[in-house]
């Protein structure tokens, strides 16, 4: 009788294991096929553009503000080395 018992724990154990296995082969194509799905996906291509566009935009805010940085600083010299003129 602890035989055939032993024997059942042995087959159920197996079976459990196998099961586990099929199912995290099965969860792995499911996310490569959903990922797949979404880089075709049509909103994805939208969302890419607007991405690259506001890449843009930023580039061109950062280059407005770096000039204006230099223009603010060229005249901030002049400023100080008058009022330290003006103060002697």
């Amino acid at each position: 009788m602890e035989e055939i018992l032993g024997f059942c724990v042995l087959v159920l154990t197996m079976v459990g294991l196998v099961g586990v296995a099929v199912w995290f082969c099965c969860s792995i194509v499911e996310g490569i096929a959903k990922t797949r799905r979404r880089l075709e996906d049509s909103r994805y291509d939208a969302l890419s553009k607007e991405n690259e566009r506001l890449k843009g935009f930023l580039a061109e805010v950062e280059e407005e503000n770096s000039r204006l940085k230099e223009i603010y600083y060229s005249e901030r010299v002049p400023r100080e080395s008058n009022a330290r003129q003006n103060a002697a």
